[in-house]
């Protein structure tokens, strides 16, 4: 299937285009010096510290870029072609240039942001990948809530008054598919199953921290996941 620009996209490519040579070059060098983030998001709110582009636009060339970035990763072809041929036609479908003399003066500077921003793994890369790559599953925690309930022993005669009763905590787990899709899990659980569920709570967070002070010392860093990416 050919490389198609969403609508919405379009504008911000061409507002890149109007942007002076030094603003672009700047752009370049803060993205190449960005340090992994999880999200674009995130990687936006470092590299508008140092150029002077105004957010919004800055933020949504960054989504056009990490949609590339994956595009481009999923098919294995060089960042070169896959920029002059793919990201090309795609332009000119999209109607980002007027007319031939337009794709003449605007291209080279276009191709020049991709071809570079393309190739930063640390940092595009790293954002771009990043979100999809923790929620590669069947089913994503989405949340959860505990309704706790109180039920009566009852005696053979209902109408007494019940001497006994015993706690029953309801667990409520909202999942989604990859398709987006809610669907809710309940489980029933009592007083020693809660403690059991907290107990393995708090040592998978152990785990965690002890992973991440693995990482940190073979100079990986963890990124800590956000809501959206």
């Amino acid at each position: 299937m050919a490389l198609r620009v969403p609508q919405e996209q379009v504008p911000l490519v061409k507002k890149l285009l109007e942007l002076p040579p030094t603003k672009v070059d700047e752009f370049i060098v803060a993205l190449s010096a960005a340090r992994p983030a999880f999200s674009t998001f995130k990687l936006a709110e470092e590299v508008r510290q140092h150029v002077g582009i105004p957010a919004p636009l800055l933020d949504g060339i960054l989504r056009v870029v990490a949609g590339l970035y994956r595009t481009r990763d999923r098919e294995g072809t060089t960042i070169e072609s896959f920029v002059d041929v793919q990201v090309l036609n795609a332009l000119k479908s999209a109607n980002v240039f007027v007319d031939e003399d337009a794709i003449k003066s605007g291209w080279p500077k276009l191709r020049k942001f991709f071809v570079e921003t393309l190739a930063m793994h640390r940092s595009v890369g790293t954002a771009s990948k990043a979100g999809p790559i923790l929620t590669q599953h069947e089913r994503i925690f989405q949340g959860a809530r505990i309704i706790t309930d109180v039920r009566p022993v009852f005696h053979p005669d209902v109408e007494a008054v019940p001497d006994a009763a015993v706690v029953i905590h309801m667990l409520r787990i909202t999942q989604r598919n990859n398709q987006g899709q809610h669907s809710d899990i309940f489980v029933a659980m009592d007083s020693n199953d809660i403690r059991s569920l907290r107990s393995t709570i708090d040592r998978a967070i152990k785990k965690e921290e002890t992973i991440k002070s693995a990482m940190s010392k073979a100079q990986i860093e963890c990124l800590d996941p956000e809501e959206i990416y």
